[in-house]
C-alpha cells in the first residue's frame, strides 16, 4: 500500500446499546471477573448481576446492595480498546452473527486499508446501562492518548447510542473535542430517539433471540429491571418537541380494569406524581402541548350473561363524558363482547408518569431477598436534562461530521398494547403484554427521520438501504465511511445549533 493510501489518522469505534462486553467482579477484587453480557452459558442469571438502581447523588447505576459486584469493562489484555466491542461472546463465535459486532469491520479497516490495532485504530467500550454523559471523562482521556502517540486529530465512527457519548463530549468539552477530532461519522444515530424501541424496552423488556430467547437467552423481564433503572434508556426516547414530520408518536394503552379515577387518574399518570407515598411531588413529564392524556372511549357492549356490563346510568356516564370518556354501544361496537375495554392514549413524554403506575410495587430477588425497584423520578430528570444540553449542542468549525443512516426496513414508531377485543388486564400487566406498532422507514430500530436529525451542518447525509445493527458489517456502508474518512479540504459552512434542523440529502 502506498503512503497515499495509508490512513492519515486514528481511528476511534464507539459502540451502541449492548455492544460492550460488560464483566463483574466481587467489589474490590482483582482482575477481569467474569462475563455478564454477553454469555450465552447461563445468559438470563449472568444478567442479573448488572441490575442496580439509579444514585441521584452519585449520577450513576449503582449495585442493589451494598456487598454487590461491581460491573467493569474487560480488556483481556489488548491496549487498544477493541477486545470489548468485537466479538461479544468470545467463547461462541462461530456460527453466531449475532454475538459479531465490529469484529468484521476490523478485519477489513486492518487487512484493506492498512490500519493496525493499537497504533492507529482504537475501541471505547463502556457500561451502556449509564447515563450517556458519564462517559465522557472515560472517552476524553482515549482521545488525548491517541493524540499523545499519534500526534494528529482522530477520526470517530460511532453506531448508534454512541452518538449520544460522543454529544455529551461535545456539550462539556467543545475547545478539546476540536482540538483531538478531526471527523466524526455517526452511524445509525437516534438522535431523535428511538420511539418504539426505547417505550417498548422500558415498559416490557426487550426479547433478544426470538421467542427462544427466553429460554437460551436472557429473559425480557430480566433485561427490563434493567432499563427501568438506566439513564441510557430514557435518553434513546425521543427529545421533548421533536419536530416530527409524521404525528407524533403516541403510546395507546387498552385495558379491561379503568386506570383509578377515569380521566383524572389517566392525567395522574401523565403528569408523573412522586414514586413514593410521602415524599414531595415531581413532575416527570415534561412540558408538552398535550400534557393530558386523551381518553377516548370505553366499550361496554350489553350481555345477559354478564349483567354488569351493561352500560353506565345517566350520572355515570355525565361523569364520564365530563372526563372524555365515550361509551359505545352495541349498535356502534364492531362485533358483540363479553367485556370492557377502556382505550387511553399518551403522548411519550408522558411514559413517565405510565412507568410510576406500571412499576408500582415492582421488586427483583437478590439473594433471596425482595429488593423494591419502582419507578424512580430522578432517572427520568436525568434523561430529560441530557436532551436539553443536547439541544445546544453546536460542532466546532474545523472538524467535520458526516451521517450514515439505514432506509428502507419498517421501523416501530407509535405503540399499543392490548385491543378493544383483547385488552390487557390491567396496568401492572403491562409487562406481559406484547406491543403492536405503526411503522415508519428506518433501519428496524432508528427512524430515518430520528437519524437524519443531528441539528449540525453536516459536510454530507447518506442513506443506505440497510438493518440497524448489520449496518456497520456492510461492505457499501465501509466503502462511504471510508470515502469520508480519506476526504480532504475544509469542512463546508459554520458551526449550527443543535436543535433539529434538517440540511439536504443524496
Amino acid at each position: 500500500m502506498s503512503a497515499a493510501e495509508e490512513p492519515a489518522r486514528p481511528l476511534l469505534l464507539i459502540p451502541g446499546v449492548c455492544g460492550t462486553i460488560l464483566n463483574t467482579r466481587a467489589a474490590g477484587a482483582k482482575g477481569e471477573g467474569e462475563r455478564a453480557w454477553v454469555s450465552l452459558s447461563g445468559a438470563d442469571l449472568r444478567y442479573q448481576k448488572l441490575w442496580g438502581t439509579y444514585d441521584r447523588s452519585s449520577g450513576r447505576v449503582e449495585g442493589l446492595s451494598s456487598d454487590s459486584e461491581e460491573v467493569l469493562v474487560p480488556t483481556n489484555g489488548d491496549a487498544s480498546g477493541l477486545y470489548p466491542i468485537s466479538i461479544l461472546d468470545p467463547d461462541v463465535q462461530y456460527g453466531l452473527p449475532v454475538v459479531h459486532y465490529f469484529d468484521t469491520f476490523v478485519e477489513y479497516l486492518t487487512s484493506k486499508q492498512g490500519y493496525t490495532c493499537g497504533t492507529d485504530l482504537f475501541g471505547f467500550g463502556y457500561d451502556f446501562r449509564q447515563s450517556n454523559s458519564a462517559h465522557v471523562p472515560a472517552l476524553l482521556d482515549r482521545l488525548r492518548s491517541m493524540h499523545a502517540l499519534t500526534g494528529r486529530r482522530a477520526d470517530i465512527l460511532s453506531h448508534s447510542m454512541g452518538a449520544l457519548v460522543v454529544r455529551s463530549l461535545l456539550i462539556d468539552h467543545a475547545a478539546e473535542f476540536e482540538k483531538l477530532v478531526e471527523t466524526w461519522i455517526a452511524v445509525a444515530a437516534p438522535f431523535g430517539g428511538a420511539p418504539g424501541f426505547g417505550s417498548d424496552a422500558l415498559l416490557t423488556g426487550v426479547q433478544f433471540a426470538g421467542s427462544l430467547g427466553a429460554y437460551f437467552f436472557v429473559d425480557r423481564g430480566t433485561f427490563r429491571q434493567a432499563c427501568v433503572q438506566s439513564p441510557a434508556v430514557y435518553e434513546l426516547l425521543p427529545p421533548p418537541h421533536f419536530p416530527y414530520a409524521a404525528p407524533a408518536p403516541e403510546l395507546t394503552l387498552w385495558l379491561t380494569t379503568p386506570l383509578p379515577g377515569g380521566g383524572e387518574g389517566a392525567a395522574a399518570l401523565a403528569s408523573g406524581a412522586a414514586a413514593q407515598p410521602g415524599t414531595p411531588a415531581r413532575q416527570c413529564a415534561s412540558e408538552h402541548p398535550r400534557a393530558r392524556p386523551r381518553l377516548v372511549r370505553r366499550v361496554a357492549v350489553p350481555s345477559a350473561t354478564h349483567p354488569s356490563m351493561h352500560r353506565p346510568g345517566p350520572e355515570a356516564a355525565a361523569a364520564e363524558a365530563a372526563a372524555g370518556v365515550r361509551t359505545l354501544g352495541p349498535e356502534e361496537a364492531p362485533l358483540a363482547s363479553w367485556h370492557e375495554a377502556h382505550e387511553y392514549k399518551f403522548a411519550l413524554d408522558q411514559l413517565g408518569g405510565v412507568l410510576q403506575g406500571v412499576l408500582e410495587g415492582n421488586s427483583v430477588s437478590i439473594g433471596g431477598q425482595a429488593v423494591a425497584m419502582p419507578f424512580n423520578p430522578d432517572v427520568w430528570q436525568r434523561a430529560v436534562d441530557s436532551h436539553s444540553a443536547w439541544s445546544a449542542c453546536t460542532f466546532p468549525r474545523t472538524s467535520r461530521f458526516y451521517n450514515l443512516y439505514g432506509k428502507g426496513y419498517p421501523t416501530p414508531y407509535s405503540l399499543q398494547y392490548g385491543s378493544w377485543w383483547f385488552p390487557v388486564s390491567e396496568l401492572k400487566a403491562l409487562p406481559h403484554a406484547n406491543a403492536s406498532y405503526t411503522y415508519v422507514d428506518g433501519d428496524g430500530t432508528v427512524p430515518t427521520e430520528s437519524a437524519m436529525a443531528d441539528g449540525f451542518d453536516a459536510v454530507e447525509r447518506v442513506g443506505l438501504v440497510g438493518a440497524h445493527r448489520p449496518l456497520i458489517s456492510m461492505q457499501s456502508a465501509w466503502d462511504q465511511i471510508m470515502t469520508w474518512i480519506r476526504a480532504g479540504g475544509e469542512p463546508a459552512g459554520g458551526a449550527v445549533g443543535g436543535g433539529f434542523q434538517m440540511v439536504g440529502h443524496p
